[in-house]
């Protein structure tokens, strides 16, 4: 049986010597498109049969024009390149017609590179590609940014020796009363100064020129520029350039910085490849369960980078102790069995608490509305009402959901407290359980309440043969002659940590082992919180209190005789630290003012300072730039040049107005390479101090800080720059330096080219020079 190309060339008039015939016009489309040629060819057939050779022709040209050939777009995302294709023989497949799924296929294959390529990055590439490519992009800032420090000394200079070209004068009518005395002095003696180069007699020509007083360009121009440039690279990367209302150095000191593009890249490729597979029916019980195979293999790599370099780090302190990063991490909650160790006796205590002051325990779920889910439950098949939203917006709507939840509430006063957690269905889209606590007496309002906001939108969807169901939202009663509420969660959070201990297998019927892993990628990717506490007091208090143990009683002792702490924060402080040392959370949870208590009206709270550089070697002098720093010196400061704010210890209330600090982080640890200094003394290093800057202000004196440009004057010398950078004299400059570096290439090619013209050629071929 013949061929769909190879019956298509049985139509049409035959080509001459001097004309294409008609198969050889369509070969062409066929040659441009071979992955889809035996289709586009049945397709042709089909209509030449029934309207003759002309009109065959004319759907070719008309349907091909939306096209593109799926091989090079495939061939560019190797690791998902099986699931895409998959997915585009899908799109063929439900299409209508043929030639209606494959212009289908196409689009969605546009749409694909169009967000796989972020930048110039391909996001299915590995780490080390992205590492490479966000120093590429940090460097460009940082260079841009230093070009325009030499083309404001530049202009400054030419400024102060008066050979800038004529330009208007500034809008000011206040200009004559910035020029100082010194300086209209000096326009007086430049006005009777004799021009050598006049015979006489001659007139002084400055005597008829109107001065004005132009501010030297600052280093906020090269901030506001360079911040400007960086933020158009962080739209075109589909990232958030830092908040505008940060101080103009912090926002420039992230975008030039490698590591701040790294974890924006790494998060935006993350992100947009799990999407890409949601969209390629690769998330569901019946291929990769709550992610994809490839973010599950993408964090697994993320997770032993981590560890290999935990593993080459140590800690010491005063003490002589030593410590690799990863043993201290796995004494910490980053162990999940201690993470969920203490979620499960938050969870007891709180309902033993509750249980003591006579509330009603309940447990919520809500879901999201259909368009929010990528395939139906029952069979996994495509969801025809899908519009497409991520797992990040599904959550942002179930956090608005009860955002209102929560003001309603409390424009009735009424308070619960408990525990949420989120955990994914099969295709990826995350729901809430909510364990609540309430007063009896406010259990049918609540409920009420959540009811009328989960189910506000998409109604319809509510009612299945005319009944309504309990899909977008279910409330249960705590029933305590079945189990207590902590065993209603305990699934929920074994499930979403590690899967020991309580279950073996999920709901899908996937062995946990295999799960969990999963679950922690998808959190870990969409960056959704998955446990939160709502109305119950700060675990950070709970947490620092307990690094108090018995070792260090003589020190609390030593303290409390060094510092005088008032006598009833002192009382409240010891009862809250026993009972916290005891592990008793219902105690601490009594201690602290009891359920729903605000922050402000707790007995303790965290003590939160600026962190100030220690060691013997702080200069607050800069010799390079003559800069008096004082305090800013002392001040220690973040890798962009903020102020760090660390936890010391506890501040315990007495009286109203009258209060006492407690330090709770007794160690002084030193990060050092694993295996340095063996054996040797601890020492304190303090933290790097403040970059110099690169410009001088020795004329600012000690006691003067450099005024900050406003808004407005930034905008003028900016409007100045670029006027300069469109004047003669710099286009010359530019010139001469493109001028100059074809030279030195010529030279270059002359100096190493080869002896004989055929391998002159082969080194240096045309196209390249």
């Amino acid at each position: 049986m013949l061929s769909a190309i190879e019956q298509s060339r049985t139509y049409g008039a035959p080509g001459t010597r001097n004309s294409m015939g008609c198969a050889d016009w369509r070969q062409q489309f066929f040659d441009q498109f071979p992955t889809w040629a035996e289709k586009l060819a049945a397709g042709f057939v089909y209509v030449a049969k029934q309207h003759g050779n002309a009109a065959g022709n004319r759907w070719l040209a008309r349907n091909t024009q939306e096209l593109v050939e799926p091989s090079f777009i495939l061939g560019r995302f190797l690791p998902i390149r099986s699931a895409l294709a998959r997915a585009m023989n899908a799109l063929i497949n439900r299409g209508s017609t043929t030639i209606e799924g494959l212009q289908a296929a196409s689009k969605w294959l546009i749409s694909v590179e169009k967000r796989l390529v972020i930048g110039s990055l391909n996001a299915t590439h590995d780490d080390d590609a992205l590492v490479n490519y966000a120093q590429a992009q940090a460097a460009a800032i940082d260079k841009k940014a230093s070009l325009l420090i030499g083309d404001i000394a530049k202009i400054n200079r030419l400024q102060r020796l008066g050979l800038l070209p004529p330009s208007a004068p500034p809008r000011m009518d206040h200009s004559n009363k910035l020029l100082s005395k010194q300086f209209r002095d000096y326009q007086d003696a430049c006005a009777r100064q004799r021009n050598q180069f006049t015979p006489p007699p001659f007139i002084g020509n400055f005597r008829f020129q109107q001065w004005h007083y132009l501010r030297p360009l600052c280093i906020s121009v090269v901030r506001a520029t360079a911040i400007e440039f960086g933020s158009a690279k962080c739209k075109t990367h589909g990232i958030a350039p830092p908040s505008h209302k940060l101080p103009a150095k912090t926002q420039l000191a992230r975008l030039s910085c490698s590591l701040w593009w790294r974890r924006k890249l790494r998060r935006q490729c993350g992100r947009t490849v799990e999407q890409v597979m949601r969209e390629a029916h690769r998330v569901h019980k019946q291929a990769g369960i709550y992610c994809s195979d490839f973010t599950v293999e993408r964090r697994r790599s993320q997770r032993l980078r981590n560890n290999a370099l935990l593993e080459t780090l140590e800690a010491i302190n005063q003490e002589g102790q030593t410590y690799t990063l990863a043993e201290l991490a796995e004494l910490g909650l980053a162990n999940p069995d201690h993470r969920r160790a203490e979620l499960m006796l938050r969870i007891r205590d709180t309902e033993v608490e509750a249980r003591r002051l006579g509330h009603t325990g309940m447990f919520y779920t809500m879901t999201t509305p259909s368009k929010f889910h990528a395939v139906i439950a029952n069979n996994c098949a495509r969801n025809r009402k899908y519009e497409g939203a991520t797992p990040r917006e599904a959550q942002q709507y179930l956090q608005g959901v009860w955002a209102r939840v929560r003001a309603k509430l409390a424009r009735d006063g009424i308070g619960v407290y408990g525990i949420r957690v989120v955990e994914p269905h099969h295709d990826g889209t995350p729901h809430w359980h909510l364990l609540l606590w309430m007063k009896p007496e406010d259990e049918a309002t609540v409920t009420a309440t959540l009811r009328e906001y989960a189910e506000e939108s998409q109604q319809q969807e509510l009612f299945s043969r005319g009944r309504k169901t309990t899909a977008r939202f279910d409330a249960k009663r705590i029933d305590y002659s079945k189990g207590t509420a902590a065993g209603y969660v305990a699934k929920y959070i074994s499930k979403n940590i590690n899967g020991e201990q309580f279950m073996d297998a999920d709901k899908y019927d996937h062995s946990m082992t295999d799960s969990a892993p999963r679950i922690e990628a998808w959190a870990s990717v969409w960056g959704i919180r998955q446990f939160q506490f709502l109305g119950l007091p700060s675990v950070t208090v709970w947490r620092e209190v307990r690094r108090l143990t018995e070792k260090q009683d003589q020190m609390l002792k030593d303290w409390e005789a060094a510092t005088r702490p008032h006598p009833c924060a002192a009382m409240r402080f010891a009862q809250i630290r026993k009972a916290a040392n005891a592990g008793q959370w219902d105690q601490f949870l009594r201690l602290m003012g009891g359920p729903m208590t605000k922050r402000k009206d707790q007995p303790i709270k965290p003590w939160v300072e600026t962190k100030m550089t220690t060691g013997a070697n702080i200069e607050t002098f800069s010799h390079a730039t003559g800069e008096d720093y004082g305090h800013e010196a002392v001040v220690a400061k973040g890798r962009y040049g903020e102020e760090q704010k660390v936890t010391f210890g506890l501040v315990a209330t007495g009286r109203p107005g009258f209060s006492s600090e407690y330090m709770t982080r007794v160690y002084k640890w030193q990060v050092r390479a694993k295996g340095s200094r063996a054996g040797g003394d601890f020492q304190a290093e303090g933290e790097a101090e403040s970059p110099w800057t690169r410009v001088t202000n020795c004329t600012q004196g000690p006691d003067i800080q450099p005024r900050e440009p406003s808004l407005e004057e930034i905008k003028a010398q900016r409007e100045r720059l670029e006027e300069w950078k469109r004047s003669e004299i710099y286009r010359a400059e530019a010139e001469d330096a493109f001028r100059e570096g074809q030279e030195a290439i010529e030279a270059a090619r002359k100096l190493f080219a080869p002896s004989t013209p055929t391998q002159q050629e082969e080194y240096f071929p045309p196209e390249l020079c």
